[in-house]
């Protein structure tokens, strides 16, 4: 559909695992989505309420969580001009959007004869990067700019050096004892703020940390996460939700990988990785200093 400003409502399938950066990736190409159909209304469909924090913060108008792949509720709220398919296996949201009778359907290739357009399917790209195929888009970083003007800036927050330990799951958490170690390193390299970010269930560590001295910004709401990311210095993490804030805001960045994964890691010049096939535990603070210092470096190379 080629006159955007007639576009009144879209459909949205996003993608269902219940983890907060899973939702995270789908930021840029809703802002992006956004900017294209500007007078559109953006309705988000998943089976969890995961995603409620995309309402909360704006990036879509509503969330309907549903139950497998009934459309009855949807039919009688919804007369969608245009539906987009973020989930690339699932046949049956293709079907589903074809029982809404949603004119218009974005895809992948893999079940591209049910769409009225469908772009090639790569699953070693970037998720946000994959996502924003279907709008014709290459990267992420062409959505940045658009992406921070919904980010309100917050001078207190700003040029820190933030370092996040948590993680979803255990298996992939760089020890809390190795992060203050880093730390302290970092500490004695910069002059920038230190602080550490903690998650819901990370309680146990933040009470360590601010015996340890450091300063720790527990589970903040997620305007206080994006403007802390946003604004920071440099953000060091493991694999996890807020790593995701850091690649879509574009900052400088490193992460500890168990496993690197090319979907979950957008490659730039201000971004770099650790990683280990076997145990987080071979990774050493001396090796991440090497990473920051390159990053930061580049950093100080560009401004000249």
């Amino acid at each position: 559909m080629n006159d955007f400003s007639k576009v009144k409502c879209i459909a949205i399938f996003l993608h269902n695992r219940p983890f907060f950066g899973a939702y995270v990736v789908h930021i840029p190409f809703l802002v992006a989505v956004k900017e294209r159909y500007p007078n559109a209304t953006l309705v988000g469909i998943s089976k969890n309420s995961g995603a409620d924090f995309l309402v909360e913060a704006g990036f879509i108008n509503e969330l309907e969580v549903i139950d497998g792949f009934s459309t009855a509720n949807l039919n009688r709220k919804y007369n969608f001009d245009i539906g987009f398919n973020l989930r690339p296996s699932s046949i049956g949201t293709s079907l589903q959007m074809l029982k809404l009778r949603i004119p218009y359907r974005i895809g992948f290739k893999k079940f591209g004869a049910l769409y009225t357009h469908s772009v090639p399917l790569d699953v070693t790209t970037y998720r946000a990067d994959l996502f924003l195929s279907l709008l014709g888009i290459s990267s992420t970083l062409d959505i940045a700019p658009c992406l921070k003007k919904h980010i309100e800036s917050d001078g207190v927050l700003n040029n820190k050096i933030v370092l996040a330990p948590g993680a979803g799951g255990e298996e992939k958490k760089w020890s809390l004892a190795n992060y203050i170690q880093l730390a302290r390193k970092i500490s004695d390299l910069r002059s920038e703020k230190i602080v550490f970010l903690t998650g819901p269930k990370e309680q146990e560590e933040k009470k360590i940390l601010e015996q340890e001295g450091f300063s720790v910004i527990h589970s903040p709401d997620v305007t206080t996460l994006f403007r802390l990311v946003n604004g920071c210095k440099l953000f060091v993490s493991n694999d996890c939700g807020p790593s995701h804030v850091a690649h879509i805001t574009r900052v400088n960045q490193v992460v500890v990988f168990k496993e690197y994964l090319p979907e979950w890691f957008l490659e730039r010049d201000n971004s770099g990785y650790v990683s280990s096939q076997t145990d987080l535990s071979s990774i050493t603070p001396d090796e991440l200093i090497n990473c920051v210092s390159k990053i930061l470096a580049c950093e100080v190379g560009a401004e000249k």
